[in-house]
């Protein structure tokens, strides 16, 4: 099984919060243990996985090989 890859855009959108290097491993790690979910409005494959203290929202390609875009919620423990 590959790895998952980011497209440009979600590696851009990571590093607006200093999520690189040793970070990024971690939340890729983190990211394994997300809930998938179609959004019904877009059809989208989405996941929300722990990491932090916070939920972070994943957007996945088509074929779910790619993770398109990914950003936190507000929430938090």
């Amino acid at each position: 099984m590959r790895p998952l890859e980011l497209t440009r855009h979600a590696v851009d959108k990571l590093a607006t919060y200093a999520i690189q290097g040793a970070r990024l491993a971690s939340w890729r790690e983190a990211l394994k243990g997300g809930e998938p979910f179609v959004d019904v409005t877009s059809v989208a494959t989405s996941s929300v996985f722990w990491w932090e203290g916070r939920p972070w929202v994943v957007i996945f390609s088509q074929d779910g090989e790619t993770v398109v875009t990914t950003y936190p919620t507000d929430e938090r423990l």
